[in-house]
């Protein structure tokens, strides 16, 4: 199949996974480049074009806090 768009929503403080291991690793940084129309990001495992890692699941997001309510604070 075919895909016609697609959105990626990228925010400070997200937690992707990088690497072949897939890592887990938080997004400092959003950075556009507007003469190569690139977007790259600065994580805690260094910089990444913006395509270069995988999403955690929410499984992942739900043990990094302490209680849950403080997920969505």
């Amino acid at each position: 199949m075919t895909l016609r768009n697609i959105n990626v929503n990228l925010e400070i403080g997200q937690t992707i996974l990088v690497g072949q291991n897939r890592e887990p690793a938080t997004i400092t940084k959003i950075e556009f480049h507007e003469k190569s129309g690139e977007i790259n990001i600065n994580t805690t495992k260094g910089p990444r074009k913006v395509l270069s890692f995988a999403l955690a699941s929410d499984e992942h997001n739900q043990t990094e806090f302490a209680c849950a309510a403080d997920k969505y604070r």
